[in-house]
């Protein structure tokens, strides 16, 4: 198949020529004062940002956790109830994200850190720190709970969650984006009541996600499977309605099958973060990733910012940025397949009039 004969336009977008919004959202709105038209594909020519973009940011600043407590009676269906505490926004270093974790479970006041039913003054208490040998995440639980009461935890995993960030891996995690739709906890309370009876294997499910907290002054530790990998992130989605016409995929866990499944996204570009902290990212595409319009005509578009799990950033925890966007345009012929239909015609009929043949019959 012939390549189709192009022009090439640009589109240079500054972050800084946004309208301001309350929202801060990294939601660029660009109207064309003059249309590109016939946009056969368009692709991400550069793009030019500072990497000095929070770690923790607004909608993806939660640590969420979930308790068990039961008081150890023959038959009894432990209690479940499930917390969280937001970070505020900002760049951390490990250490630092341990000191503001703890400052929020400390302030949590203790009627609101029990399970229900469970006395007020056995709230259970989490310490995170950081090897500073090995980097590692660990996490000290203890509560004061009477002799015959039990209390259990598991970190909660959910897309938003900064549990990846410290570094622990998905089978210390409940990862509910990779569960069946259980009720009420109800198949992890199973597991829960089987490591009270000292029955625990290796065939349960949550085995490494679920810890007994020590209790009456003994703590018990848990510990993250890798170091702490927050330093910088992974980097950044460009993402477009009205420049992508469902041509990219994206993976996902299926939320019915759990099987490995991808859906069409609108994505533009990822751009990666390979260099270090406050360096320049410097994205030119050697191979560019199209994206074919079918001779659209360009009036509007829509750019947005998303992070490595897919949440709308803000401008004021990213930070400036440039893109360059280029367009190719097919090029119209200069007089249409009618007009030159009808001259060919014209110029049969001239050759084949009757005195014309009959001359040629002399």
């Amino acid at each position: 198949m012939n390549q189709p004969k192009t022009r090439t336009k640009y589109l240079h977008v500054s972050s800084q020529h946004r309208l301001n919004s309350v929202a801060d959202k990294a939601d660029i709105k660009v109207h064309l004062s003059q249309p590109i038209n016939n946009v056969y594909r368009v692709a991400v020519k550069s793009f030019t940002m500072a990497n000095a973009m929070f770690n923790i940011r607004s909608g993806e600043n939660k640590l969420e956790w979930v308790e068990f407590y039961f008081t150890g009676s023959t038959g009894e269906v432990p209690l479940h109830r499930i917390f969280s505490i937001t970070i505020p926004a900002g760049y951390y270093e490990a250490e630092d994200l341990c000191n503001a974790i703890n400052a929020q479970i400390l302030a949590m006041p203790a009627s609101q850190h029990v399970v229900s039913s469970e006395p007020d003054e056995y709230p259970l208490s989490m310490t995170f720190t950081q090897d500073q040998n090995e980097y590692f995440i660990n996490l000290a639980t203890e509560t004061a709970v009477e002799d015959t009461g039990l209390k259990y935890f598991a970190p909660l995993q959910t897309r938003h969650t900064i549990w990846r960030l410290l570094g622990f891996v998905d089978k210390q995690v409940i990862n509910t984006l990779k569960r069946k739709r259980e009720t009420n906890f109800d198949d992890v309370k199973v597991e829960v009541g089987i490591n009270a009876r000292g029955e625990v294997s290796d065939f349960y499910n949550y085995i490494n996600a679920i810890h007994q907290a020590g209790q009456n002054g003994s703590s018990t530790t848990f510990s993250s499977n890798l170091p702490a990998t927050i330093e910088s992130p992974k980097g950044v989605y460009l993402t477009s309605d009205a420049l992508t016409t469902g041509g990219t995929y994206e993976t996902r866990t299926h939320p019915d099958s759990l099987h490995l499944d991808a859906m069409p996204q609108a994505i533009l570009e990822f751009i990666q973060f390979n260099k270090s902290r406050y360096s320049y990212i410097h994205y030119n595409a050697t191979l560019p990733h199209y994206h074919y319009l079918n001779d659209t005509s360009v009036h509007d578009i829509d750019i947005q910012l998303r992070s490595e799990n897919g949440v709308v950033l803000t401008h004021s925890e990213v930070g400036e940025y440039n893109l360059v966007l280029v367009f190719e345009c097919l090029v119209e012929d200069e007089y249409s397949a009618e007009f030159i239909k009808a001259y060919n015609r014209y110029g049969y009929d001239l050759a084949h009039t009757p005195e014309q043949v009959i001359g040629l019959q002399k």
